[in-house]
Formats: C-alpha cells, structure tokens, sequence
C-alpha cells in the first residue's frame, strides 16, 4: 500500500495537491483517475510514498485519504511538456492544474486507449523568428521549412487559432507529405482524436501536425520547428480560466524543449514588432511593410444627407451602389463588411434621449427586421436575450419618436434588396449563424452563387477562404469609440485582411472628419502602409505607457456594489507594496451586477515577481486574474 500526491487536472480546485491511497503501483508522470467532491476527475502523480514509512504522518492528518479504485494511470505527458506548464502557470498566476487542463482536449484525458509517451531528445535549439508578408508568399515559406525538417529527420508543429483556419490551410500545406500530416481541432470525434494522437505518437516518420493551441500537448519528441500563424489573431488568447495566451504558451514550449518557433502574419501584432527592433526576435526574413494589391482601393466619406430636413444618411455610397449594380450586372462576388448585427444597433427618444433599453438588464436593445415566422419589427436584446416587438413609447417621457440610429447588418441587407430586388444576399453573423457547420455551407453557398453579396460582420472574414472580386468596408466607425488600447490594431488588420482577398474594387466608406486619426488609419490600409501605422501605434503606446512599455496585471471580481468595492479595496492592501489602481468595469447588465477591476503595472522584466504570485494565488476564485489582459475594459 503507497500515498500517491497528485496535482488534479481541474479548474476551480482551491488546493494545488490532493493525496490518495491506492495497492497499485503508479509511476511518477502518471495520469490517474480520482474522485473529487463525489465525481471522478483526473490527476497528475507527483510523488508516490510507501504507508509503512509515514503511518505517523497519516495519523496526524486533520481529514481522512480516500482511495483510488481504477487501474493503474498512464504517462501521457513529456517531461518538457509538464515543466512548460509549470512556468506558464507561474506567468498567468494560475495553478499548474487548470493549465494542464485548458491545453488539453478533456476527450482524451477521458480516453483508456492512449499510448504511452517517450522521453527523447534531439539536436536543435531555441530561437524566435518572425515572418511577415502576404499569406501566399508566407505559406511558400511553411512550405519549405517543413520538408526541411523532415529531411532532417524532425516532425513540426503547426499552430492557428481556429477550426476553420486550420481546414483552410491544410490542403496547401499538406500536398506531397498527406500520409504524414495529421490534423487536429476541437470539431473531431472523441474516436477520431484518441486515433489521429495515437497514431502521431507511433509513427517513426516525422510528420505534420495542424492544430489549436491545445493539442500542442501531443507527446511527440522530435518537434524541430514550432510555426505559429496569424500571430496577431485574438483566438489565441483564451476567454475562460486561466486566460492563458496560447502565444505565449507555444514560446515557453520551445524554450523549454530548445525548439525554434516562427510566429507569422500579414502584420504582426505591436509588440511582437518592438520585440524585434529590440533585439530579442530575429526575422527569418526580411519584415515586408508594404502591403500590395491589384485592386482599386479608394476612401469615401460618406457624411452627405439624403434628406436634410429628415437627416437621413445613405447606408450604401454612390460608389458602393455603382459596385454592388457591377457585381449583379458581371456576376461578380461581393463581401460588404458591417461591425453591428441587426437593422440598428441603437434607438433613442427624439424628444428626451433616452435609449430604449433591456426590460431585464438595461442593456441597449438591438432592432431587428422582420424575419420568417415573425410579422413585425423586433428589439433584441445581445447581451441576455430579451425580445419584443418593436411597436412601443419612450418608457420616460412617453414619447412616440423612437429613432434608430447607426448601421447594422439586417439593415444594409433591407437596403440592397430595396435598390437590387432578386439579387442573392448572404448574411453572416451570430444571429444568422449559430454554428462552424452553417457558415460553411452558407460560405460556400456564396462563393457557388455568381451575383451575389456577403454582408457580414468580423467573423465572416476568417471564412473567406477564395479571392473575391469586391469587398467594402460599409461601417467600421463605431469601432473607434471602443475603450480598447488594441482597437487600432484590430481595425487595422481587418482592413488589411479584407484588401488581400479582393482582386478589383475595395472601398472603405466612413462619416471619419478629415485628419482624424481614423481616416488617418484607413489611408494607411488602402495604401498598404504598413510601418508608418507601427510608427503611430508603437509612438502612441510609448507616450501613454501602454504594452509593449508596460505588463499589466488585471483583477477582477463582480457583484453587489458595495461589497465589491469594499473587497478590491482589500486586496489593494493585501497586495502591498505593489501599487493596484481600482476602477469599475463597463457592465451592460446596468443595476444587476457591479464589476471592478483593479490594475498592476510593471516593467515586463519584473514578472514574474514571486511574492506578488504568492499572493495572487492566494486571493479566492471569485477574483478572476488577467495578466497581459486584451482589453481594460
């Protein structure tokens, strides 16, 4: 009889090790099953010891040693791959235990089939390159990297932040080596993915591996080259604890396993830029700051009234609507970018101002057009469901003047059919699109469909997997009131992204003052300028303290008002003598909860700070903790 110590593999454990007895002998590295709170879950053996050695030990323990019952575990994990773990979970002040689990798919902690890992080393060592151009040039360049390593007897690893990226790619990155190339996403089979891992683990030949984030736990030794593709994504940044940043997980990896990594994009993010004019990052070729294209590019303001009296504006430009009436005439494609959802993203009184709000949480309600199976005008509310018809007075003053205002996604759609009757129009966004499966088949729908118009809102692009002939930009303004210090780069790239695709006509249409910043941006978009937009972006960073000039640490915790404040107010002191400015969130739900956040800002080099992760560690889990938070808001 022996105690095993594991570390459960769970989020939301308020104790780093649990302890068990068991009869069975259990290898250090192992993953067991075990119970915890009444349920079976996975641990990690850390330290095994003999009972006949600590009986005295035992004895003395406030709480009883439950058992483990099931057979004996599995060493499913490399070493590297666990020490990786632990300085990832040391960075995002999180445990070891919810960082094993968010990088690895729960379908095969579940799955009783898996090889055993094997513990080898080969020759190679760890540096960072960048790589940034056009994806086609780009991909040439993967291309190449990869059949250099397998003639060097070595496997790669190639990382993107979604499923549909990953599909995208694989065609192009797999011709001449598909026995070799094995793909893995979050949409496989529980079957499929214990298959494809088992046979990635035996295969003597070095392979492909395409994947998320979360498969870079496949124990295969011979990883020469880790390649992480548009590196500026969002996607790689994860929205649920531990908030890890599958960026940074990829580069502790390699750094660990003495790897090389090559972090790619059309423009890399800000900081990844400053890294490498700093000295830390080496190019693997020279960084392109010129974007080309074929198409027409052109800016139009579009502030002029259809109606002063009314003041009412044109949804769709001159210019826009003389390329719409070409794609219908030419059998052309077009893509119409929009950044709301809906027929209007807001509606206010004309006679008090009020904003016609959510009944249950005060959010701004959204309207919505008529839609098979209801007669009328809806308001919807986007942040907790609410729905009603769209036929009623200002709750304030009772006033019969609700004007909506702003461009959504069902409203450019209403206004193309009013001017194009019978013309095919797609609309892509999360209310027409519920799943990976849909967008698919309405993507491809739009591409088989000659005439036709894709209206859709940022997650139409990464769909977009085939050149168009026009693509326009019909609202992307309200971006820019967005309190986000990344937002620039955000709309920047979608631009960028937008004018790769097209081969004739982009069009950017904005209500933008002249030299406003935004217009400023969009001339550097359609001139493809990418380094004086980094010169702005790394200048303006520099004079507020933003990254890559400053890490932050965000805590955050919800609920009622007073009790919030009173409780940041207390880890503020907790956490002397390093400075937490508190500030309250920006919460939509209004009256129902209160959000506050408290901020730490250190020089990068300063973390991590071993007595600040003492303490963060231990703060409860009602404060969820953000380090290097994509957003402040």
């Amino acid at each position: 009889m022996q105690t095993v110590t594991v570390i459960p593999i769970k989020k939301g454990i308020g104790t780093d090790t649990l302890t068990y007895f068991t009869n069975q002998d259990i290898a250090i590295g192992s993953v067991v099953s075990i119970p915890i709170r009444n349920k079976e879950s996975f641990g990690l053996v850390v330290e095994t010891k003999e009972v006949k050695d600590i009986k005295s030990e035992i004895k003395n323990l406030p709480y009883g040693i439950r058992k483990i019952n099931k057979g004996n575990g599995k060493k499913i994990f490399l070493n590297s791959f666990i020490k990786s773990c632990e300085k990832v979970a040391d960075y995002a002040a999180a445990s070891l235990g919810s960082t094993i689990y968010s990088l690895l798919p729960q379908s095969i902690l579940e799955s009783p089939n898996l090889q055993e890992a094997t513990e080898g080393e080969i020759e190679n060592f760890y540096e960072t390159q960048l790589l940034q151009t056009e994806t086609e040039e780009r991909y040439a360049t993967y291309r190449s990297i990869i059949r250099e390593e397998f003639a060097k007897n070595r496997s790669v690893f190639f990382c993107l932040p979604t499923t549909e990226d990953i599909l995208n790619s694989k065609n192009t990155l797999e011709k001449g080596i598909e026995p070799y190339t094995y793909i893995f996403h979050g949409g496989l089979s529980k079957k499929d993915m214990e298959t494809k891992w088992n046979e990635v683990v035996q295969n003597p030949h070095p392979v492909l591996i395409i994947g998320t984030g979360s498969f870079l736990s496949i124990p295969r030794k011979d990883i020469g080259v880790i390649i992480l593709d548009k590196e500026s994504s969002r996607g790689y940044k994860m929205q649920a604890r531990p908030f890890l940043d599958i960026r940074h997980v990829a580069e502790t990896i390699a750094k660990e396993t003495k790897t090389k990594i090559i972090f790619g994009d059309i423009l890399l993010r800000v900081e990844t830029l400053w890294k490498e004019k700093s000295g830390k990052y080496t190019a693997l070729a020279p960084l392109k700051f010129r974007s080309l294209t074929s198409a027409k590019c052109e800016i139009i303001q579009n502030n002029h009234s259809k109606d002063m009296k009314k003041k009412e504006f044109s949804l769709l430009s001159p210019e826009l609507k003389a390329i719409l009436e070409k794609t219908k005439e030419n059998n052309e494609r077009t893509f119409v970018f929009c950044g709301r959802k809906g027929m209007y993203p807001i509606t206010v009184c004309s006679d008090c101002g009020t904003t016609v709000a959510c009944k249950n949480c005060k959010a701004p309600i959204v309207l919505y057009g008529k839609k098979e199976g209801v007669s009328k005008h809806m308001f919807v509310c986007n942040h907790c469901g609410e729905r009603r018809v769209a036929e009623e007075l200002c709750v304030h003053c009772n006033g019969w003047r609700l004007t909506p205002l702003g461009i959504g996604t069902e409203k450019i759609k209403e206004e193309i059919l009013t001017l194009f009757p019978g013309m095919a129009v797609f609309v892509m966004d999360k209310d027409n699109v519920k799943t990976h499966k849909q967008a698919v088949k309405m993507r491809d729908a739009f591409y088989s469909t000659p005439g036709s118009v894709l209206i859709g809102t940022e997650m139409a692009i990464s769909y977009l997997n085939q050149e168009l002939e026009n693509s326009a930009v019909a609202s992307i303004d309200s971006y820019f009131s967005i309190p986000d210090f990344q937002i620039n780069e955000k709309i920047f790239h979608i631009l960028l992204e937008m004018r790769a695709l097209t081969q004739r006509n982009f069009l950017i249409q904005t209500r933008q003052e002249p030299d406003s910043f935004g217009l400023k941006i969009f001339e550097y978009a359609v001139r493809g300028n990418l380094l004086d937009f980094y010169k702005d972006e790394i200048a303006d960073r520099k004079n507020i303290g933003y990254p890559p000039f400053a890490l932050y640490i965000k805590i955050t915790t919800e609920g009622e008002k007073l009790a919030v404040k009173k409780n940041m107010e207390s880890v503020a002191l907790f956490l002397k003598p390093h400075e937490l400015s508190i500030f309250p969130g920006w919460r939509p739900g209004g009256d129902a909860k209160y959000t506050g956040h408290g901020l730490i800002s250190m020089e990068e080099a300063e973390w991590v700070n071993r007595d600040l992760l003492r303490k963060l560690r231990e703060l409860p889990l009602s404060f969820a903790i953000k380090v290097n938070p994509s957003s402040l808001l």
